[in-house]
């Protein structure tokens, strides 16, 4: 800090006359020596190699404009001659206390930016000390340049005036948005000789949440600590925040309106409309007008606002307008209703029950007294037959299959209208029988005994009835069928309907195996010696078996009957051999 600087300084300053030879070239190198005057070192003058030094109290001189101040200026010289003096240029009066020590009295200091040299002889020399003498005046009240509403997004330059200060280079200026500090700027290294007005700037992007915050100016003029503290707040100011970032837009049903363009309703039909506004911010005011009338709203909120039941008997042309401000913007959008006749189209055909490959001519049209711009389309399912084009509008349709219970219609557009549409004309078309290779292919191979189900079919409508014969055998392919090897062959396969017959030929292969009865014969032979045999061998092998089981229980039964069949004997059965005595 500015105050803090100047005490190091003092406190870095000491006096050099007086010290030995090489002291004061130590104190040359260091520059302290330029803050002095007097002579330089002499030994003849200075037989006693004592230090000097030259205070001030207190180290920073800080007076109010206009007021007065108590300063007290002493040394350390040891000299009994010792003499001090003050030079300013401002108004004072000094008092000795002593030989060392001076009483001076500052008094209507009317210059803002001085200073002030204590001075003392000592020894035949003069050592000093300088000091700035700094005129301070209290804050005016800092001054926040008025904000205006503020769009949101938008930047914007925060002004905050404090006018008449001195010393700047102690002054604290902060920007404040409610508790928060925006900005803070401080003016260390100013210098100035009569005070200045500060103007602090800072810029600020606006924010929806940023709307009602409070705006503060705080400023700060810091003298301590050989001073006072000032501190000083302009009036808050609220911040107005708004946001209009899309235009009004116009709506209605039927049918939906542009802001491009005209509207066209017919007479007598119902106009029910909303003007509404997005991503506004407050609540936007919204108008609605009528030819310059204002509409009542039936329905109204923050973004929008509605009418309805608007009707006109008569062909004419109404204006409508959209009116809405947001915060100090407002914006319009307007719409010109063209009320006049729109007929439904007219649709008629030379057939709707055609054949495959017929042509069918046909036209649309509107009746008689229709305004101009109207256009027709016709289309069948979802192709265009014939193009946009006024009425009549004529086009011709060369049938087929695919297009059976396809739907004619014609369409009326007029600019700014929903379409109209004509009665639908479906087509209900005839087509002789056809057969292919898919439908009745030339080949079969079939196996005997499979079934087998309409393995010859015909398209056509009225639905084709197919029939197949051979050798005078007629198949009707609707009936479910088991193959023999009869059926082998060629056949003449027939569809017919009411317009018509076709046939082409078919060729049949039944694959079938006849049964070898002696292989069946010499098998089951064969197959009765096999269990024979093997009955044979299991009585042996039985026989044996039970003839050892007979030996070993008569065997088990003559241990049983011996006498002589001992407790040894039965220790040694069991695993242990019997003690023989010596």
């Amino acid at each position: 800090m500015p105050l803090q600087e100047a005490l190091q300084a003092v406190k870095a300053r000491r006096c050099c006359y007086g010290r030995r030879p090489s002291d004061q070239k130590t104190c040359r190198s260091k520059g302290l020596h330029g803050r002095r005057g007097g002579a330089p070192y002499n030994p003849v003058q200075s037989p006693q190699f004592s230090s000097c030094s030259v205070w001030l109290q207190p180290p920073v001189l800080l007076v109010p404009f206009g007021g007065s101040l108590n300063i007290t200026c002493s040394t350390s010289c040891s000299d009994p001659q010792v003499q001090g003096g003050v030079e300013t240029s401002s108004r004072h009066s000094r008092q000795p206390r002593n030989a060392t020590v001076l009483d001076v009295t500052l008094s209507d200091v009317t210059e803002w930016n001085s200073s002030l040299k204590c001075y003392f002889r000592c020894h035949g020399g003069r050592e000093w000390e300088k000091a700035e003498l700094i005129a301070y005046r209290p804050l005016d009240q800092p001054e926040l340049s008025p904000i205006p509403p503020l769009q949101s997004g938008r930047a914007h330059i925060l002004s905050c005036l404090v006018p008449n200060v001195s010393p700047v280079r102690n002054l604290t200026v902060s920007l404040c948005r409610g508790g928060l500090t925006l900005h803070t700027a401080t003016f260390w290294g100013h210098s100035q000789k009569q005070p200045e007005d500060v103007l602090v700037t800072h810029e600020v992007t606006a924010r929806r949440e940023d709307h009602g915050q409070s705006i503060t100016c705080r400023a700060e003029l810091d003298l301590r600590p050989y001073g006072p503290l000032f501190n000083i707040t302009s009036t808050a100011q609220l911040v107005d925040i708004y946001d209009f970032p899309d235009p009004p837009t116009l709506t209605s049903s039927p049918p939906a309106l542009q802001t491009t363009a005209d509207v066209h309703l017919e007479t007598g039909e119902e106009l029910n409309l909303t003007c509404s506004v997005q991503n506004a911010f407050p609540a936007a005011n919204i108008t609605l007008l009528l030819d310059g009338e204002p509409l009542k709203p039936y329905s109204e909120d923050s973004q929008s606002a509605g009418t309805g039941g608007l009707l006109w008997n008569q062909p004419g042309k109404h204006k409508l307008v959209c009116r809405v401000r947001v915060g100090p913007e407002a914006q319009s959008t307007e719409l010109v209703v063209n009320i006049y006749d729109f007929p439904t189209p007219q649709l008629s055909v030379s057939t709707d029950i055609p054949v495959a490959m017929q042509n069918v001519s046909g036209r649309c049209e509107l009746p008689g007294g229709h305004r101009e711009g109207i256009e027709l389309r016709v289309t069948v399912g979802q192709r265009v037959l014939a193009p946009w084009g006024p009425s009549p509008l004529l086009f011709t349709l060369l049938v087929t299959e695919e297009h059976d219970g396809s739907e004619l219609r014609c369409e009326a557009k007029v600019e700014g209208r929903a379409p109209k549409w004509s009665d639908i004309v479906r087509l209900n078309v005839s087509a002789p029988p056809h057969m292919d290779d898919q439908l009745c292919p030339p080949t079969h191979t079939w196996t005997e005994g499979q079934e087998v189900n309409q393995w010859c079919r015909a398209r056509g409508k009225p639905d084709p009835v197919v029939t197949c014969h051979k050798d005078g055998t007629i198949i009707l392919m609707r009936q479910p069928c088991v193959v023999s090897r009869n059926h082998s062959g060629t056949y003449w396969c027939s569809a017919s309907n009411a317009l018509g017959t076709i046939g082409r030929s078919v060729s049949v292969t039944v694959e079938y195996w006849d049964i070898n009865v002696g292989l069946l014969v010499a098998l089951a032979v064969v197959a009765v010696v096999l269990a024979a045999v093997g009955a044979a061998l299991y009585r042996l092998y039985y026989r044996k078996k039970k003839i050892r089981q007979y030996e070993l229980q008569k065997e088990q039964q003559r241990l049983l009957a011996l006498g002589g069949f001992s407790d040894g004997a039965a220790a040694s059965s069991n695993g242990s051999a019997p003690v023989t005595q010596a």
